[in-house]
């Protein structure tokens, strides 16, 4: 049986997959070498212009089956129970720090539901070693129209006997308890993922398991008659990880690099199944040999940019540090925003997100370090 490692590799870091994009595919064209980081398009301190901004085209939101509410798939007894004190939360439109690549299940006619202790999952640290906080949470995740999706995911599973088929919780490194489980509630493919801090006596996988297995069977309860369950239509069973070369972001960065999940027998899931689905790419990079840190994140997700817009009116992108990158088009815009930890470049173009990010312990000049990864990478 394999070890449950998809809780590390998988839920921490979320790393997803699907087609093969330029930010972090090897077969990728590079850009002019003769285009240099460009300056900020509005100076700094100053703010967009309310004209310059609407001539971004974001998008529409994405268009969602009608699945049961998070207060339903998240009921509050059984979740305080799994993981004590986290809250009902979307970090698309909340957290600092996320992977664009989590907006796929939506652009996919899905829904996520996250309750968590505040913590990013790409914020997450060795809590052994670290003074930050490390990630926990109870995630509920549904894709609509996904038997085919199911039955394909599973037949792998079976084929590695892969321990994560069955609703279960196990002890992973470091000092964490992950519960993990997917079923079928009629048409929808539902997965249920766990983290817990080992921090309690009851934080064991003995002690989670009867909540779990609960919650599971729960949330396929409600989601079964639900439009979620009930829609039919357009169905694949082809889910891939991404085909991810550190090579740009390593020019940029002063630890090398690398891809966490290559050469590894973890399976693709609900999540790199919805990234198929929209054509979205995902990498996580780490320099850690042990604890998978997500140090840098590259995404893009077509039909996404509606949670630029999001994140922009929460004041989580900054909106004075619009900058210029080559290849985008009139109706196109791209923003970095930093902090003490990290600074990331949002861009979209022709209605996708594309988002780069970069952990300041791996790049100490982080904003010149994260716009030359985007310009090296991207094209229009």
């Amino acid at each position: 049986m394999h070890t449950i490692t998809r809780g590390v590799v998988g839920l921490a870091l979320l790393t997803t997959a699907a087609t093969v994009l330029v930010g972090c595919s090897t077969a990728t064209t590079p850009a002019d070498p003769s285009v240099t980081p460009s300056t900020s398009a509005t100076p700094s301190g100053s703010s967009t212009s309310d004209a310059e901004e609407t001539t971004v085209d974001f998008g529409d939101a994405p268009e969602q089956a009608a699945a049961p509410a998070c207060t339903t798939l998240l009921p509050t007894d059984l979740v305080d129970a799994l993981v004590p004190g986290v809250t009902v939360t979307d970090p698309l439109t909340a957290a600092v720090h996320v992977d664009g690549s989590w907006s796929a299940l939506r652009v996919a006619g899905g829904t996520d539901c996250w309750a968590t202790n505040g913590t990013s999952p790409v914020d997450d640290v060795h809590p052994a070693t670290r003074d930050d906080p490390g990630y926990e949470g109870v995630v509920v995740s549904v894709l609509p129209r996904a038997t085919t999706a199911f039955d394909a995911a599973t037949s792998m599973a079976k084929e590695l006997q892969d321990s994560e088929l069955t609703p279960d919780c196990a002890a992973s490194t470091p000092a964490r308890v992950t519960c993990q489980g997917s079923v079928l509630a009629q048409n929808a493919w539902v997965t249920v993922d766990v983290i817990r801090l080992q921090d309690g006596a009851d934080a064991t996988p003995e002690a989670m398991r009867p909540a779990f297995v609960a919650l599971v069977d729960r949330v396929r309860a409600a989601v079964e008659p639900s439009q979620a369950g009930t829609e039919t239509g357009a169905d694949s069973g082809d889910g891939s990880f991404t085909t991810c070369s550190p090579e740009k972001v390593n020019a940029v960065a002063s630890a090398a690099l690398r891809d966490p999940a290559a050469q590894t027998d973890t399976l693709p899931w609900l999540r790199e199944y919805a990234e198929t689905r929209v054509g979205a790419a995902a990498c996580v990079f780490s320099a850690g040999p042990d604890h998978v840190l997500a140090d840098a994140v590259y995404s893009s997700t077509p039909r996404a940019g509606w949670f630029v817009e999001q994140r922009l009116a929460a004041g989580l992108v900054d909106r004075d540090d619009r900058i210029e990158l080559p290849g985008l088009g009139d109706h196109d815009g791209a923003w970095r925003t930093c902090d003490a930890s990290a600074c990331t470049i949002d861009v979209v173009h022709d209605g996708a997100w594309t988002q780069y990010l970069l952990h300041s312990r791996v790049a100490p000049d982080t904003s010149s370090s994260v716009e030359r990864w985007a310009v090296s990478s991207f094209t229009g």
